[in-house]
């Protein structure tokens, strides 16, 4: 990375997709309640903070910045990029649950026993999916129609991540 500053947790990374995919990974790897350690989850956040504000300033200063949707300028919105990860850090205490991100959306299945404390941290249920739900932006919904999880996650791509009981994690890419 340029200016001098060493990666000790994410190397290579040159986009928030990227930056945000690997720091999912290593939640789901190092979080105190997976077996983890605290310190360790606090480094990874402290250098996830110094990236994302370095991809941030790269990214105001492109020359298609200007032009960019507030939709694509809300991806690098601060509050809601801390509001997913503080999000993600408390559901990875809950095991044998499948989360999936969608843009500033957290899909949670396979979660019963969890019910209770999804409602607690604002989680909402969606009765047509039978999933919980919360959301990190200001919703609009343009269509009367409801949309399948399929066509949002064909739409706006999505990654799964499997909390699991052993310790071991699984996550995909969809690409839309």
């Amino acid at each position: 990375m340029k200016g001098g500053h060493n990666m000790k947790w994410f190397q290579g990374i040159i986009t928030l997709k990227e930056l945000r995919k690997e720091y999912r990974r290593l939640v789901v790897k190092h979080h105190p309640d997976n077996g983890g350690s605290e310190d360790v989850i606090k480094e990874i956040n402290a250098e996830y903070d110094r990236l994302f504000k370095k991809l941030k300033y790269d990214y105001e200063h492109e020359d298609t910045y200007s032009k960019a949707t507030d939709k694509q300028k809300q991806s690098y919105d601060w509050q809601k990029d801390t509001q997913i990860r503080e999000t993600l850090m408390q559901l990875s205490r809950f095991k044998d649950i499948t989360v999936e991100v969608i843009g500033v959306w957290i899909w949670v299945s396979d979660c019963y026993p969890y019910r209770k404390e999804l409602k607690a941290l604002g989680f909402r249920w969606a009765n047509q999916k039978q999933m919980w739900y919360k959301h990190f932006d200001d919703f609009h919904k343009f269509s009367s129609k409801p949309a399948s999880m399929s066509y949002i996650r064909a739409k706006y791509g999505s990654v799964e991540i499997k909390f699991q009981e052993k310790q071991e994690e699984t996550e995909k890419l969809t690409r839309a």
